[in-house]
């Protein structure tokens, strides 16, 4: 009777820190910054330079971690508003690649653009990058995203995976700076 008890307190307890678990992820889940990652860094050229790492694709593979291709819409304009293109990702953590296909909706070059992101089933949100420009030869960049997940686990657990992916933009940022300040200076056009 005594391990029948003991039996029963265990699995009582053991549900109560699986619910208590639960809520509390569910909870963190919908906060109001559930899904957003931001971040900035300042790259020692100037934001015409910058600009043309975030949209070309030989260049983007250079800093963005895991993109190991990037297939251009031919149906829609080669650049703009309304460009679309499929980025895939090759997560170590996953089996197989993953297809990310993503819409220019702002495109003010070189200060700003917006991208929409959708992974049908998985997750869909927006990435907002601003250059600002600081003058001699140095770029502010900004990044502003926002996701949510489409799928209920994934969603339940944002708590754990928007700081994951938190680093990876931090990292991916880093990668961006170094490239484009490895690069040399343009040639001076005013031929001094």
């Amino acid at each position: 009777m005594k391990a029948l008890k003991m039996v029963v307190r265990v699995v009582s307890t053991l549900c109560v820190l699986l619910v208590v678990s639960v809520l509390g992820l569910w909870i963190a889940s919908h906060r109001r910054d559930a899904g957003r990652m931001r971040g900035s860094i300042e790259i020692e050229r100037t934001p015409d330079e910058v600009f043309a790492w975030m949209c070309e694709p030989e260049k983007l593979r250079q800093w963005v971690g895991w993109l190991t291709e990037v297939r251009p819409d031919s149906t829609t304009p080669r650049q703009g508003i309304g460009h679309k293109e499929t980025w895939i990702m090759d997560d170590p953590r996953q089996k197989q690649k993953l297809s990310v296909p993503g819409t220019i909706t702002l495109w003010e070059p070189p200060l700003e653009m917006g991208v929409h992101i959708e992974a049908p089933g998985m997750f869909e949100g927006d990435v907002f990058y601003k250059l600002t420009d600081l003058r001699n030869g140095r770029t502010r960049v900004e990044q502003d995203a926002r996701f949510h997940s489409l799928d209920r686990l994934a969603a339940l657990i944002e708590p754990m995976m928007t700081p994951e992916a938190m680093h990876k933009m931090v990292d991916d940022m880093h990668r961006l700076k170094s490239k484009v300040e490895a690069q040399p200076f343009p040639a001076d056009s005013s031929g001094h």
